[in-house]
């Protein structure tokens, strides 16, 4: 089963009246509307949560991830209407712990052992240009992709800042390719469901209820 986002950025939902439609044939035309506008390292999947409890139903929804962001888009009928929404949020990687984990034994075995063998100033200190170096060189590694755990070194306590700071700062580009990707996607919402709207003869959406609701999308 799929993890839902740790954290919401923005949702917007809507309920069209007396609207039947397929949420098989949504997604598809969805997914024909997010590949046509070619954004870059995007992946679609579909996934399934649990309406309530671990053996409750399941409900389908469309996922669009682009590193950590992710938007879960959710149609299905309800009475008699058709219920379209979707979800942009933040994902949390499972591997976080591991790597946290991981990194304190490195520590403690580089400290012990360069303490042990050249004293323990002396040891310290090459313990610490050993530890920067070792971080300085994952960490480019992995910024260029030869190790694909970007996400979780950027929620290991302590060293996850100081990791998105050298190697992913929060400049005037990522902020934009972000919003370029948020926006992408709720406008290959938006045309489907006014192609749908139109083609079934139902009210097409305002100009408000176009509006998703926002929150901070670049909060640490």
């Amino acid at each position: 089963m799929a993890r839902q986002p740790a954290v919401i950025f923005s949702h917007w939902y809507h309920l069209f009246e007396g609207l039947q439609e397929s949420p098989k044939s949504f997604y598809e035309s969805l997914e024909a509307s997010i590949k046509k506008r070619g954004v870059p390292d995007v992946a679609l999947s579909r996934i399934d949560y649990h309406e309530g409890g671990i053996f409750s139903a399941k409900r389908e929804y469309l996922r669009a991830d682009r590193q950590r962001l992710v938007f879960d888009i959710c149609a299905a009928p309800f009475g008699n209407g058709f219920f379209v929404s979707w979800w942009l949020g933040e994902t949390r990687s499972f591997w976080s712990m591991v790597v946290t984990v991981a990194m304190i034994l490195l520590g403690l075995f580089l400290f012990g052992y360069f303490v042990k063998t050249l004293g323990f100033f002396l040891g310290i200190v090459v313990a610490l240009f050993v530890s920067f170096v070792v971080l300085w060189v994952f960490g480019y590694l992995v910024r260029e992709g030869s190790i694909r755990i970007e996400l979780s070194l950027s929620e290991v306590p302590l060293f996850g800042p100081m990791f998105d700071l050298i190697f992913k700062p929060l400049t005037y580009y990522r902020i934009d390719t972000n919003l370029m990707f948020q926006e992408s996607i709720r406008l290959a919402v938006v045309e489907v469901v006014d192609e749908m709207t139109k083609a079934k003869g139902v009210r097409s959406l305002s100009d408000t209820e176009r509006k998703p609701v926002l929150k901070n999308l670049f909060k640490r």
